[in-house]
């Protein structure tokens, strides 16, 4: 009997024994199988322009950001110029577009959050290049649009707000614009927000303090950064010579451009990176390109950088018909790409988003990595134009799945 207990025990004491081990095995399995999870290495693909989900006729000027789980983007919707809408027929641009997008590669359109309401409001035509800025909490959707009948004629500024990203909005500007001019954007740091928007040639990228519940600047309007020089066109008797302009209104004929950026600019875009402000902004006088201008401070000096444009299309024959030589690449599908934003990547890095436009093709949304280099400056392989592989972790990968 004492032999037979005596035996048991022993088993009892195999069995726990080999049932521990078999524990420790597999939480260690487990840990590993978690390990290599964590470990392994995915990838996202995409290739410019990107087309899918968006509209047929495209996209100007896009800005891409993450809200929660999903990627948004805005930008100029289709018509996007005056000469392409007809208030006959009311073929007019309906607002401030909203897309969004589980992978940054399928968009899936969401409507207008913010539209005209008719001809007695000063934004009635061609919403132009909008944003949407979220400030403590808010959502804010600016945009630029005009009613010539009203007297806004060009452009003008304005802005509404709401709680949730996809509306309803309220326009805050309501009643008047907030300034003239083109491509509002806002910079907000330690509670207090920054307007900087296009103003013209004479002007250049302007910029001002907000308050954003009334609709008004706190602080006088200052010039951050103009367009290059030129030389305008005279006739024999010294009078300045003009042209029709993109809108059909007559503007200054110009004689010589001496810059990349001297046609005019437009586009600001403002970010703050190792303790410098970057100050994006777009020029047309060759195609379509983007530079950038730096601060140590919000309110300047600004300074553009000496290695402008480092992104952008150069168009070959309005390059040589203004004078300058085409040094683009010769590969590219694009001829103008432009007009940007900036938003962190699935990456973690730095994604410059904007438009680009292939010969004879509508506008659609261009994106790709940038970084800052050693010396604070801009740099980037794009604008991109074959299928482009980035790297993710696991859970970045998540980002974009």
């Amino acid at each position: 009997m004492l032999n037979n207990l005596l035996l048991k025990k022993c088993l009892l004491t195999i069995a726990a024994s080999a049932s521990l081990f078999i524990l420790s095995c597999t939480h260690t399995i487990d840990n590993i199988n978690t390990t290599s999870e964590q470990n392994k290495t995915f990838e996202f693909s995409y290739q410019n322009p990107i087309t899918s989900g968006i509209d047929k006729d495209g996209i100007r000027d896009a800005q891409i950001f993450r809200d929660g789980d999903w990627w948004y983007m805005t930008g100029t919707s289709y018509p996007h110029w005056s000469r392409q809408e007809d208030e006959a027929s009311g073929k007019l641009n309906k607002g401030v577009i909203l897309y969004r997008s589980k992978n940054l590669t399928d968009w899936e359109n969401r409507g207008y959050i913010v539209q005209p309401v008719g001809k007695h409001k000063w934004y009635y035509r061609r919403f132009w290049a909008p944003e949407i800025q979220k400030v403590e909490g808010k959502y804010y959707a600016l945009f630029n649009a005009r009613n010539d009948e009203l007297g806004y004629v060009g452009q003008y500024t304005g802005y509404a707000v709401s709680d949730k990203i996809e509306g309803p909005y309220t326009v805050v500007t309501e009643e008047k614009p907030l300034t003239g001019g083109n491509d509002l954007t806002f910079y907000h740091e330690n509670g207090t927000t920054w307007a900087f928007w296009n103003q013209g040639h004479k002007k250049g990228i302007r910029f001002a303090e907000i308050n954003l519940a009334k609709g008004e600047f706190t602080t006088e309007p200052q010039t951050a950064i103009k367009a290059g020089p030129l030389d305008y066109a005279y006739d024999d008797k010294g009078k300045l010579l003009k042209e029709p302009g993109y809108d059909g209104r007559p503007k200054p004929k110009v004689a010589k451009y001496y810059e990349w950026d001297s046609i005019g600019i437009e586009g600001a875009y403002v970010i703050k990176e190792k303790g410098t402000y970057y100050l994006f902004y777009s020029s047309w006088t060759r195609g379509y390109e983007i530079g950038y201008a730096t601060a140590k401070s919000i309110t300047g000096p600004w300074t553009k950088h000496s290695n402008n444009p480092f992104y952008g299309a150069m168009n070959k024959q309005v390059t040589e018909e203004r004078g300058f030589k085409y040094t683009g690449d010769v590969n590219s599908p694009f001829n103008h790409v432009g007009h940007n934003a900036i938003f962190r990547g699935p990456d973690g890095r730095l994604w410059l988003s904007c438009h680009g436009i292939a010969h004879g093709k509508s506008p659609f949304l261009v994106m790709d990595p940038i970084w800052i280099d050693e010396d604070g400056a801009l740099k980037s392989d794009g604008p991109t134009y074959t299928k482009q592989t980035i790297k993710l972790t696991a859970e970045q990968y998540k980002l974009v799945k």
